[in-house]
Formats: C-alpha cells, sequence, structure tokens
C-alpha cells in the first residue's frame, strides 16, 4: 500500500471526523517508519487531494469536504471534453488566471513557516517528476499550485482550487502533451515556478502575483502556437488531399 493509502486507512481506523487533527508530523512518522521528507510529499498529494488540509499555526487535520466533493461532481461532465478537445483548454486558463495569481498572492502574505516548507517540498517534487509521464507530472504540478492555495489560507480558495483539481490534472496534463513537441520549454517552465515560490518564500505578494500571471501568460501562448501549427499542418494535409493537388495534375 502506499503511504498515502496508509495514512487514508489509519484516518479511517481510527474514525477521525472532518475537522480532526492528525498526529503530530514526529509522531506520525515515527508510527508509519517513514522519514519526516517522506511524510512531508505524501501529506502534500492529500492536501491536493482534498483529504487533509494545513491551518494556521500548525497542525494537519482531515478537510471538510463537503464544498469541494461537491463542485468536483459537478465538474465531472467537463472531464471527457477537456480530455478529448485541445480546445478547452482555453476555459480552464480564463480560470487559472483568477485562482492561481490570486492563491499566490495571498500566499505570499500569509505562508507559515510550515506552508513554506510545504511548497518547497511540492515544488522539489514536481522537478523530480519532469521527464516523467505526463499525468505524473501533471499531478506534481497540480499538488505545487495546491500547496499555495493553501498557503493563501482562504478557506473559500482552498476549497475552489481543491474541487477543481481533478480538472486542472487533465489540463496539464494536455498542456504537457503538447509541450512534448518543444522539449526547450521544460527549462522555462520550471524556472518560471521557482520565481513564482521564490516570490511567496519572500513575503512579496505583487511579485508573486506577477510570476504567477507571466507563468500563465507563457503557457497559454506556447499553447496557441502549438495549436496553430496543428491546425495549419492539417489544413495543409487536407489541401494535398484535393485532386487539383494530385502529381499527375501539376504537369
Amino acid at each position: 500500500m502506499s503511504l498515502t493509502g496508509r495514512i487514508e486507512a489509519m484516518i479511517a481506523e481510527r474514525k477521525l471526523s472532518p475537522g480532526d487533527r492528525l498526529p503530530p508530523e514526529r509522531s506520525l512518522a515515527a508510527e508509519l517508519d517513514v522519514s519526516r521528507s517522506r511524510l512531508r510529499e505524501a501529506i502534500q498529494q492529500l492536501i491536493s487531494r482534498g483529504i487533509v488540509v494545513s491551518r494556521r499555526g500548525g497542525g494537519t487535520f482531515v478537510a471538510i469536504e463537503e464544498a469541494a466533493r461537491s463542485l468536483e461532481r459537478a465538474l465531472e461532465p467537463l472531464l471527457p471534453m477537456v480530455q478529448g478537445e485541445a480546445g478547452y483548454w482555453r476555459d480552464v486558463m480564463e480560470i487559472r488566471k483568477s485562482l492561481d495569481t490570486d492563491a499566490a498572492y495571498y500566499a505570499a502574505l500569509r505562508a507559515t513557516d510550515l506552508d513554506k516548507e510545504r511548497m518547497t517540498v511540492a515544488f522539489a517534487a514536481m522537478s523530480a517528476a519532469e521527464g516523467g509521464n505526463p499525468q505524473s507530472q501533471a499531478r506534481a504540478d497540480a499538488a505545487f499550485h495546491m500547496a499555495i492555495a493553501e498557503a493563501s489560507h482562504n478557506v473559500v480558495l482552498r476549497q475552489i482550487v481543491a474541487g477543481l483539481s481533478e480538472l486542472l490534472q487533465q489540463s496539464i496534463a494536455q498542456s504537457l502533451m503538447q509541450f512534448y513537441r518543444q522539449l526547450d520549454l521544460a527549462p522555462a517552465l520550471e524556472r518560471q515556478h521557482g520565481l513564482i515560490l521564490g516570490a511567496i518564500l519572500a513575503g512579496q505578494p505583487d511579485e508573486a502575483r506577477k510570476a504567477a500571471a507571466d507563468h500563465l501568460a507563457f503557457v497559454e501562448e506556447n499553447l496557441r502556437v502549438i495549436e496553430d501549427n496543428r491546425a495549419r499542418e492539417l489544413r495543409a494535409s487536407e489541401a494535398l488531399q484535393r485532386p487539383e493537388f494530385q502529381g499527375e495534375n501539376l504537369s
């Protein structure tokens, strides 16, 4: 069983209710016989899935899930469209321009030392996932942005991001599949995420918002270029199938 699965099993076995606190990090790591860094990574994954939350002042708690789960259920019909239609990235991007920039701004204002540690761990996990399959990278990317939303300490923003988690993961995965055609984009994406994190850790809200906005503008522009190139290739391919473009008619 995965470490996240073991933690979820522990929550169920102990009948912990929404709002109940998990054991302190040190004792939980000892109980599960894992390093504290591994435990932090697992906790961050659970946060990104909306299973647990961190709170100002320290501590990890079982999440009060109804709002996030309701939103997630409402968005389920969109998942096949996002997976199958590249054009839907535009709709997701419009939402991310509001959520991601605000989350970065408020995280820079309010992040605790524990929040900063979790964001740093999530960033490291995202960097380590680079070069893997798009779904794994997307999960790590979404977990990083979820860590930022947690650090904003805005419960409404956090619940919205949690509810959008699966949709965001699918959208990010689709984007990464497109970016595989342009391998030189990976260093730029990592650098942009680093700028977002750096501004948050430095307590610079305006810089954090700008770094998030610049990152999304970069992603949007490159997706648009890739989409335009694909459309051009398709038009050229279809044109070459027309009778007037066949070889025997060109002499």
